[in-house]
């Protein structure tokens, strides 16, 4: 269902907020706090019943509840000293009372689970493991990215492990600050063991507590506590790390190992500011990029020896020379060259540097040079669904069609809940394998989860054309063209190979798109 109400658009169904068609982060809770006030807004909604419904009937203080109406009230504009959209109604409960419109929801009628399973997945004939997203228990809400990034860390190190099957840190963080019932978690993921836990910083020192356990029984296989000053975050990820694929008896070579932690660096700094700065680089939005940029600048004269931010200050400037954001596209691309070489230079096994290689070389032309380092990235983490999907798309930028698309849709398996430009790659490869009946719900997909990018609508514009469905392609041009005034037919169909060239241009055109 689709709520609005003053400039906030709320839909269930995506477990979307927006203002003014802008998406809003917000806590999984306080979406589902607001979600439920509107669903009951036609009364008082007691503190009782927002514990029992939301929290389980876990004990929660006045001041725990507190703090999510603070932030639903800050989400949606208001306050409590305002309470235009909820009301306190002292001694009684709460009350949605903004004045709403709601519909349903318009979805594609076609079945993406024909191409995107997302139920009954088999267990992978290796250990499989998702790590859910670790809890924040220290009293500063805002230190969530702190374990966010501790999450990922983990994550990225699992990920470089031969032989571990690893869900992607995009799949498991719809589960963040929800209850959830693990044997769940392991159906939904299609996965044997989960790894939960939670984060404490405080007074210079952190505390990680960590589970594994087994989703077919529910049991605990292992729980550990770490306590480490927090210079020390890094040798508690790595032991953490260890300790796992001791108990998964997964065999590990103390020297591939100790490679296993990709982002190393001695800087807790440098460290926060690539994880924010990674936050900001999808979807890609200039405005957003242009942060990430300044951020990643500071966490290198932190410590330029750092591959994470060398490798992430890369794809800025490869973005900046494919979208034509800057003044001169040829030396940021240059730019971004040096930045991977450098990553490269200071960890010779960081396969991420190796994917932006791959991508640089491609854009330059160089196919079979792209192809061996995107190769080269998966060989060093083949359960990374991130170089997994680098891969695919430099298959399909290639024309080696089918192969790109099976290497996107083995990235989907590793990440069940993928980063929306996976479905966009897979929609492309599709598409321009000439499947455009399955390539159009993909895009739709991409689309509705990423309406301030247009890459993917013009992949199913050109879908549409090819279909004889006009009219609708048209309508996506004049969206298009709103949010990139520059944009033109030629100049897009230029970064593809020279017999895809004239049919991405031609269907551009028909389209309605400039020349």
């Amino acid at each position: 269902m689709i709520y609005r109400f003053n400039q906030c658009t709320i839909d269930t169904e995506r477990y979307q907020l927006r203002l003014s068609d802008k998406i809003v982060s917000i806590e999984p809770l306080v979406f589902d706090l607001l979600a439920y006030l509107i669903g009951h807004r036609d009364r008082i909604v007691t503190r009782e019943e927002l514990l029992d419904n939301l929290w389980k009937g876990k004990v929660v203080t006045d001041a725990a509840l507190g703090v999510r109406l603070k932030d639903a009230r800050k989400a949606v504009l208001d306050s409590g000293t305002k309470q235009e959209v909820i009301k306190t109604i002292h001694g009684r409960g709460y009350q949605f009372i903004a004045i709403i419109t709601e519909s349903t929801a318009e979805r594609p009628t076609h079945k993406i689970e024909a191409i995107l399973p997302q139920q009954d997945l088999k267990l992978p004939d290796k250990p499989s493991i998702a790590v859910l997203p670790f809890t924040n228990m220290s009293v500063d809400a805002g230190q969530d990215y702190f374990a966010d990034g501790m999450t990922e860390e983990i994550i990225t190190a699992l990920s470089r492990i031969p032989g571990l099957f690893v869900i992607a840190n995009n799949s498991t963080r719809i589960y963040k600050g929800r209850e959830v019932d693990i044997k769940d978690v392991g159906r939904d993921q299609g996965v044997r063991y989960v790894l939960e836990g939670g984060i404490r910083k405080a007074d210079g020192q952190i505390r990680v507590t960590v589970r594994l356990i087994d989703t077919a029984t529910g049991r605990h296989i292992w729980a550990e506590r770490f306590q480490r000053k927090l210079d020390d975050i890094f040798a508690v990820q790595d032991e953490i790390t260890h300790n796992i694929v001791i108990e998964l008896q997964v065999k590990l070579v103390t020297g591939e190992h100790s490679r296993s932690i990709a982002t190393s660096t001695n800087s807790v700094e440098a460290w926060e500011l690539v994880i924010r700065a990674d936050s900001l680089l999808e979807p890609i939005v200039r405005d957003d990029v242009i942060a990430a940029k300044q951020m990643l600048t500071r966490a290198l004269e932190l410590d330029n020896k750092y591959p994470a931010a060398w490798t992430n200050l890369g794809w800025v400037y490869w973005n900046e020379s494919v979208w034509k954001w800057s003044s001169d596209p040829e030396k940021s691309l240059a730019l971004a060259m040096d930045a991977a070489q450098k990553a490269i230079s200071v960890d010779a096994d960081y396969p991420m540097g190796y994917s932006l290689l791959g991508s640089i070389y491609m854009t330059r032309g160089d196919v079979e040079q792209a192809i061996t380092e995107s190769e080269k990235a998966v060989e060093l983490a083949p359960g990374n669904s991130y170089v997994q999907a680098i891969l695919g798309n430099v298959l399909i930028d290639s024309g080696r069609l089918k192969e790109g698309i099976r290497a996107v849709q083995k990235a989907i398996r590793l990440c069940p809940y993928p980063p929306v430009w996976y479905f966009n790659l897979l929609g492309a490869g599709l598409h321009l394998n000439g499947d455009n009946e399955a390539a159009i719900p993909v895009l739709e997909r991409a689309v509705n989860s990423s309406p301030e990018s247009y890459l993917p609508r013009l992949w199913l514009a050109s879908a549409l054309v090819e279909l004889g469905r006009l009219d609708e392609a048209s309508l996506i041009s004049k969206i298009v063209l709103d949010i990139e005034p520059n944009f033109s037919a030629a100049g897009w169909a230029e970064s593809f190979k020279s017999e895809t060239h004239a049919r991405l241009k031609d269907n551009m055109l028909a389209a309605g798109f400039p020349e």
